[in-house]
């Protein structure tokens, strides 16, 4: 019998019992970048472009710019965020005002979508429909919008209007919630936009710069509110607050103000935790829970953070002109297990 030909066989036999499941099922990745981290990386402000690493769940596969490589193209400037419908991958850049559409397992580019994009930030889907968060120009008050997108066709097909500096975007159903930031940090207000009419059917009153948001265990919507620190150009300083919103009547039915000093950039819900970032530590709390614990679980630069399968993911964009890290901790015993170098100014984090 031929030599290559044997060892082959002997190979793929291997191959197809490990990945055989227990009832003999065969699983096969979707692709090179499946069963992985995926770190967005915001890329320099000015002339550059963001990038995406991938680290295998088993640590020992480490590849960067894995767009760059596949598509032999840039994804644009400032990877702003990543969203994902189904085996499709959405990268918003930012500053680049497009977004690549991507197989999320293989990273090989589909289409992108460049026109009717002004500062571009995250994405959410309801009723087969993308919904775009955009910030406009930064001068103009009034010019924000939420850009919708035809799935079937992935071409924006109508803008909603909407109040300044809208930010974060979550699907409950067939409703979309959007924290408005404020563009320079003046917003107080979450809109509630139906899926089916694109149309906003609430404005609601919540803390001072709304960002993070999440869908507790009841369905409702929590929104982290970061207040205003006291500073030269900010003399009075404003509480943030954890925002409860009652998604039945879509009025807020619980407000938890944070301790004075106390101003989280981040907020991840992970099975019945909520984990609250500052720059340089974590803090960890019940979801049913009244007050603020006084002390984190976790002290570390925190750029980015995600929680996932009993681990904490945490991104620090380290001096902003070289390259920075992802550390992860075991949940439990808060205790460090891995670093990795990633690329510049590592952002989001994300799962395959």
């Amino acid at each position: 019998m031929n030599f290559k030909k044997t060892v082959f066989l002997i190979a793929i036999s291997g191959f197809l019992f490990a990945s055989c499941t227990s009832d003999n099922e065969l699983v096969l990745p979707k692709g090179d970048y499946d069963n992985g981290i995926l770190i967005a990386n915001e890329g320099a402000f000015s002339g550059g472009t963001g990038t995406v690493t991938f680290i295998s769940d088993d640590y020992t596969v480490t590849e960067e710019k894995i767009y760059n490589k596949v598509n032999d193209e840039n994804i644009g400037t400032i990877l702003q965020s990543i969203g994902f419908n189904n085996d499709d991958a959405y990268l918003i850049a930012n500053v680049g005002n497009k977004i690549a559409v991507a197989d999320r397992f293989t990273m090989k580019k589909i289409t992108e979508i460049t026109g009717d994009l002004n500062n571009p930030r995250y994405i959410a889907f309801a009723n087969g429909k993308g919904f775009v968060t955009n910030w406009g120009d930064g001068s103009n008050t009034t010019d924000d919008f939420v850009a919708v997108i035809d799935l079937t066709t992935n071409t924006i097909s109508s803008k909603i209007s909407v109040a300044e500096g809208p930010e974060q975007i979550i699907a409950n159903g067939n409703f979309l919630y959007v924290s408005h930031k404020g563009g320079f940090g003046s917003g107080s207000t979450v809109s509630v936009i139906n899926a089916s009419t694109n149309t906003i059917v609430k404005m609601i009153s919540v803390g001072d710069i709304p960002d993070e948001l999440a869908i507790d265990a009841s369905g409702n919507i929590l929104v982290s509110c970061e207040g205003k620190a006291e500073t030269s150009w900010n003399p009075t300083e404003v509480l943030g607050s954890l925002v409860t919103i009652n998604t039945t009547s879509n009025e807020v039915s619980a407000t938890l103000d944070f301790d004075s000093g106390f101003h989280p950039n981040a907020m991840v819900l992970n099975s019945g935790n909520i984990y609250l970032s500052t720059s340089s530590s974590v803090y960890k709390m019940l979801e049913s829970a009244t007050t603020i614990p006084a002390s984190a679980i976790i002290n570390t630069t925190v750029y980015g953070i995600s929680v996932n399968e009993n681990k904490v993911y945490i991104t620090d964009a380290k001096d902003f002109q070289n390259n920075g890290t992802l550390k992860i901790f075991d949940a439990t015993t808060n205790v460090e297990l891995k670093e990795f170098t990633v690329g510049l100014i590592p952002g989001k984090i994300y799962f395959n």
